[in-house]
Order: C-alpha cells, then structure tokens, then sequence
C-alpha cells in the first residue's frame, strides 16, 4: 500500500544570543510504499492523538532525524523511569554495609561521581549531534532528551540574558541532586555563562544568566 507524506512547516528554532528565531522551512510531498498493517496502526495513533496520519509520519520522521539515528552510535538504550529510580537508590543504600543511617556522607559522592561521569557523556553527544558546543547547542540538547525521554521540561526566556530551564522529573531526591550536580558541571564549562541551580524533591530549576 502507499502512502503520501507530505513534510510539515515544522519549526527551525535557530539559537541566537537575543532570541530563538522561528523559520518556516519549505515542504515537499513523497510516496512510500508500506505494509497494509503499518499504515492501520499508524492511522490509529493519530486517530488517537486527535491529527492526521501525515502530522504523525512527521513527527515520527522529525524524532529519527534528531534523535533516535543517534541513539546507536552513542551506545544509548532506553530505560523505564522506575528502573533509573532503582539504581540510584540502590546505588546509594549499598555503598555502606550499615544501612541507611549512615549513607548521608556516601550519596553525595557517589552521585558526584555520576554526574561528573555523565557531564562528559553530555558534551562528546553534543558535539556529535550538534557539531557545536555552547549554551544554544547544550539547552537544544536537554530539552531533546527531555523530550524523547517523557521527562517534562521548559525554557523559558526573561529578557535577553536571563534563562529559565525548568525540569520535573518525578525521579525522587536522589535524581534532584544528580541533575543539580550536571547541570552546574555543563554551565561552569561554558564561557561567560553564570547558572544558579536550585533543586526540590523531583524537580531542577537552573537560572542562566550570560
């Protein structure tokens, strides 16, 4: 069976040190032959989600393009939100053999190590993906991951200089923390960026200012 996709005006956010600029990109329509079945279940998802099948095939295309046709050559694999909740806490209750009284003076090393770990993770995928690393290429990334991660984030813009980057992650105290400690590895890295980072039980509010 074939199937007509014509590409969206999907939104070129182009980072600049003023603003995110919105450009219209030109579309053009394609055939692509697919099985019966596929196009079934993709009608019903976007009958679902309340959009046409052609706004689902576009998001489904825009998410490869910017994501998952890293996924594999950055050695990543998906994992549920529970589990992560798991290892951490179970990474911190068995670094003492005492038991929980004690892990206090424990879990933040540990979860500096992680972070510390994780931060060069973060900027050897940005220059991957984005070719660039700087403030526009490294909040473009998070908000991606985000994204494809169902973890809920924003950015938010106050003036020319004065960011906003809201994660809820409902991952508990101990992801807190550890995004608390990436978040503040990634922005002391940056030239000229200053970032307070302030974190409750499931959620990280960074206040960037450059």
């Amino acid at each position: 069976m074939l199937l007509m996709v014509g590409a969206l005006l999907y939104p070129d956010y182009r980072e600049t040190r003023t603003q995110y600029k919105q450009i219209h990109r030109k579309t053009r329509s394609i055939t692509i032959r697919l099985d019966p079945n596929i196009i079934d279940e993709l009608q019903r998802d976007a009958d679902q989600e309340e959009i046409s099948l052609n706004v689902l095939v576009g998001h489904i295309l825009r998410r490869y393009c910017d994501w998952d046709r890293y996924q594999e050559k950055l050695d990543m694999i998906p994992v549920p939100k529970t589990f992560l909740v798991h290892i951490m806490d179970y990474a911190t209750y068995n670094i003492h053999g005492d038991g929980m009284k004690k892990i206090s003076p424990y879990r933040e090393q540990i979860i500096e190590e992680v972070a510390l770990r994780a931060f060069n993770v973060v900027k050897d995928s940005v220059l991957f993906i984005k070719k660039n690393y700087d403030l526009w290429t490294v909040l473009a990334l998070l908000q991606l991951y985000m994204k494809v991660s169902n973890i809920t984030s924003d950015h938010i813009i106050e003036g020319e200089k004065r960011h906003l980057f809201i994660i809820q992650h409902d991952l508990g105290q101990n992801w807190s923390l550890f995004t608390k400690d990436l978040l503040n590895h990634i922005f002391e890295n940056l030239p000229n960026v200053r970032a307070n980072v302030e974190a409750s039980f499931n959620s990280v509010v960074a206040k960037i200012e450059f």
